[in-house]
């Protein structure tokens, strides 16, 4: 079965997907920290909820990011031996 145009796993190590990752983490990681703070002192179910998708984003796009490194680095020569 072909794969979905669009939509790849581990994502492409570009430029700018590395940059987008990077700049979702930051806004997942807050949004994660406000909504936990505000369940936390409100107890109601809805901030914890916004709170459980905004952890699970978070730790999706640092997987994804830890992925795309392990990308570069396999394409990358393994040093001044393997020039020889």
């Amino acid at each position: 079965m072909p794969a979905m145009p669009g939509l790849t796993w581990p994502p492409r190590d570009t430029d700018r997907n590395r940059f987008l990752a990077r700049v979702q983490i930051v806004v997942y990681a807050v949004v994660t920290a406000y909504f936990g703070l505000f369940a936390l002192v409100s107890g109601a179910f809805v901030p914890w909820a916004i709170f459980t998708v905004a952890l699970a984003a978070t730790v999706v796009t640092g997987v994804a990011l830890l992925l795309m490194r392990a990308q570069r680095r396999a394409a990358q020569p393994a040093g001044p031996a393997a020039e020889r």
